[in-house]
């Protein structure tokens, strides 16, 4: 499905490329969430039966608006949108896939392992001539069941013990001046950097020469490895 240049991915069935999502719009137990905010997916076109994400940002607690939504909240989001245990979702955005990742992430936790992401999102999709249209789809209401694996999530606590260790490495994948600490952000209680982390922007994973699709296998795992980012690792990205 994925048909990367450079290698393979090690996990392909989590990445589609445009062409096997136009070849396979009309399967059944298919759905293809819109993951950008609503304000901007109602401005433009969309792939066809796509439904639209109606929470943001980063599909965080819909009362606190901090961490990410609970189980109960997630069950009723994904059921209005259409989905059940066995149902195929396919994440896309058109800002270089950090909005349709999370979303991914978010049903990865929920123990929901049929969700993958559309290489390059809705820039890809336009570029390489695909159908799109611009009346959305009510779907029927799923029966999605959340079953939260809290192995997939990182907290304090368990981090904590880990700082400093020579095999534990904490990824920073945000801006530059998030991570220097040169430039506050109102989001962050406080400026810098987890001790012995890398830093990788998230945005140095994406080819913008490219559609926004992902770079090839080999440049990624270069850039991984040139900072020390290696598979004997405990890796956490943050």
């Amino acid at each position: 499905m994925s048909g990367q240049p450079g290698g393979a991915y090690s996990r392909p069935e989590l990445i589609v490329e445009p062409a096997w999502l136009a070849e396979h719009l009309n399967d059944p137990d298919l759905r293809i969430i819109d993951c950008d905010p609503p304000e901007a997916a109602m401005m433009r076109a969309h792939i066809p039966g796509a439904v639209m994400l109606p929470i943001h940002p980063y599909f965080r607690n819909t009362e606190t608006a901090v961490g990410v939504a609970t189980a109960e909240q997630t069950e009723a989001i994904m059921r209005d949108l259409g989905v059940s245990t066995n149902t195929r979702v396919i994440c896309y955005d058109s800002t270089g896939g950090t909005l349709a990742a999370r979303i991914w992430w978010v049903l990865w936790y929920y123990g929901h392992e049929q969700a993958a992401f559309l290489n390059g999102g809705w820039t890809a999709w336009q570029a390489e001539g695909h159908p799109t249209e611009t009346t959305w789809t009510t779907p029927e209401r799923g029966d999605w069941q959340a079953n939260q694996h809290d192995e997939r999530i990182a907290s304090c606590d368990v981090m904590l013990p880990w700082v400093g260790q020579a095999d534990f490495v904490p990824l920073d994948v945000r801006a530059w001046s998030e991570w220097s600490g040169t430039q506050p952000n109102p989001a962050n209680r406080r400026e810098g950097h987890i001790p012995g982390a890398v830093h990788i922007e998230w945005r140095d994973f994406v080819d913008w020469n490219n559609n926004t699709k992902l770079k090839p296998v080999d440049t990624i795992r270069a850039m991984l490895e040139g900072a020390g980012v290696t598979r004997d690792k405990r890796v956490i990205p943050y």
